[in-house]
């Protein structure tokens, strides 16, 4: 997840949510490469393999957890499908 904002702090607090499902938050706090190409402000929600979610300038943090909540469980390496046979 990338955030090119001035205050992250909202964001912030979300952290170990957001980690908790296996993400990551980058916040660009300065005008620089990221806001170049995403824009300013902004935020992005997308997987490791460039799939965005969302990307917006403002992203409520509900749909910032459900967006990377549906990454983490379509991901064949990580989600539902890893996990195996719970009968087992």
């Amino acid at each position: 997840m990338v955030a090119c904002v001035d205050d992250a702090g909202s964001l912030e607090t979300l952290r170990p949510r957001i980690e908790a499902l296996g993400a990551t938050l980058v916040v660009e706090r300065e005008p620089g490469p990221l806001s170049a190409h995403l824009g300013r402000p902004s935020v992005t929600v997308a997987d490791r393999f460039g799939t965005i979610g969302v990307t917006a300038p403002q992203v409520p943090s509900e749909r910032i957890l459900a967006e990377l909540e549906a990454f983490e469980l379509s991901c064949p390496e990580c989600g539902p499908q890893a996990w195996g046979d719970p009968g087992v």
